[in-house]
């Protein structure tokens, strides 16, 4: 009978054969999870922050506000301390996830390096 650690070690050694198999250029956000070892919580709560910043966004944009310094200074704020604000933008920009908010923090994190 497999014992739990024989288990969880082959279930490793799969999750790394599936990670080396797929184009990962195509997610680089679900990549940098797996770099930086989010759990799956940790993974809900940035992109929970993702949305609560895109609804600010849209608002913001909607009347005519162009200052988005405190969306990012807030997502650098919240986000979790295992990842970087900037490199987590772009792997969220890259993967397509809200663009638009992206774009503008990425533009606004590169001008402020």
């Amino acid at each position: 009978m497999e014992t739990i650690e024989e288990r969880v070690e082959r279930l490793e050694y799969y999750n790394r054969l599936t990670v080396q198999s797929i184009n990962l250029r195509t997610y680089p956000f679900y990549t940098l999870v797996m770099e930086k070892h989010l759990t799956e919580a940790e993974v809900e709560d940035v992109l929970s922050l993702c949305n609560e910043l895109h609804r600010r966004f849209t608002a913001q944009t909607e009347n005519g506000y162009v200052q988005y310094l405190p969306l990012l200074l807030h997502f650098a704020g919240m986000l979790n301390s295992k990842l970087k604000p900037r490199e987590t933008i772009e792997a969220l920009r890259l993967q397509g996830i809200h663009p638009e908010l992206m774009d503008k923090l990425y533009e606004l994190a590169r001008r402020y390096e």
